[in-house]
């Protein structure tokens, strides 16, 4: 792990590629993150913030240049919502930002209010005619299509499904997992069953037009409040193109702070107004949301993956594995349950 006076030769260097002229007083670790390292940059220029991503010969995603260009993006069309990024270097894998002084959502604190700013930051970005001119790479996992996203999330399970047991709790969630294996692949029957209903071919992609600039994983454990009481939206290294439905579907099922579900319509309604054929936009986020319910099954089971792994102990080298395993388990389990009991029917 860098130590924090490790990082004052490549600290200085994005601050003289920001033309910022300042002497570092203090570099310390911020926060926790799951995937990264950051730091709090004192200067007597202000204070920064200092991004280190993780990087892995198996996790092609390049975090770096993909967050880059969706803030540099987003200091134009949702300018005070997001950091504002003064600098990168690639070949250092870190980035210079700006300092948010803000407070973390707790669970149970969403209201109306704070789903209405979620809703404000991604119409903004997807306002017209700007979102025309964005050269932003596409989102990771992005999908275009119903079968893409039924894939995707079967693909999630298959890979986790290859995991060798080496412990007990890993033998729990291999039990677990072929409980959710089952599950999907009455759910996924199900989604192709009604699509068709619906008229919806699964396999076509959908218009250019109605694609949209995706924060991805976008919800509140990706946010701060700040003093004066604005919601800073943080955290886009998988930000880029991407279908609405899928960050509807991403909003609703993420973990950390669950956004009420009573809310959820009216968030489609809203995220969606601005595409052509909102209504069938509507129509597939809602014939997708428990997938996406699915797919959040398997992203708190990451930590079961060697490559995730090492991604958490990256970002936080003292961090407890059996622990982290567990309190992971368990909330897939909750939201299985959850699942299970309002899904077509399933028990």
């Amino acid at each position: 792990m860098n130590k924090p006076a490790s990082l004052f030769a490549p600290i200085a260097d994005l601050l003289a590629r920001a033309g910022i002229e300042a002497r570092i007083d203090e570099v310390a670790p911020c926060g926790q993150s799951g995937n990264n390292r950051i730091f709090r940059v004192a200067t007597t220029a202000g204070v920064f913030a200092v991004k280190q991503y993780f990087r892995h010969e198996n996790d092609k995603r390049d975090r770096l240049a993909a967050e880059h260009a969706f803030l540099r993006y987003a200091s134009t069309a949702a300018p005070e919502m997001t950091p504002r990024p003064y600098a990168c270097n690639p070949e250092t894998g870190l980035a210079l930002h700006e300092f948010v002084d803000g407070l973390p959502f707790l669970p149970g604190e969403i209201t109306l209010g704070h789903v209405d700013s979620a809703i404000r930051f991604f119409r903004a970005l997807n306002a017209l005619p700007l979102r025309g001119t964005a050269e932003l790479p596409v989102a990771s996992e992005a999908c275009f299509s119903v079968a893409e996203h039924l894939a995707l999330i079967g693909g999630r399970i298959d890979q986790l499904l290859e995991v060798e047991p080496r412990s007990d709790i890993d033998t729990d969630a291999c039990n677990f997992l072929l409980r959710l294996g089952e599950l999907w692949r009455t759910l996924s029957e199900n989604i192709r069953r009604d699509a068709s209903a619906m008229k919806l071919d699964v396999d076509e992609p959908s218009m250019q037009e109605q694609r949209c600039i995706s924060p991805s994983d976008f919800g509140f454990h990706n946010a701060l409040v700040a003093p004066g009481g604005a919601i800073r939206f943080i955290d886009f290294e998988y930000a880029g193109w991407d279908d609405p439905a899928k960050a509807a579907g991403d909003f609703f099922a993420q973990l950390a702070v669950p956004v009420p579900s009573e809310h959820f319509r009216h968030f489609v309604d809203e995220i969606m107004q601005d595409f052509p054929h909102a209504e069938q936009l509507a129509a597939r986020a809602t014939l997708l949301k428990p997938a996406y319910q699915v797919k959040w099954c398997c992203i708190a089971l990451n930590v079961f993956l060697p490559v995730h792994l090492a991604r958490r102990k990256f970002a936080d080298p003292a961090f407890d594995e059996l622990a982290l395993k567990q309190a992971q388990l368990a909330k897939a389990k909750n939201l299985f349950n959850s699942i299970s009991t309002s899904t077509h029917g399933l028990s």
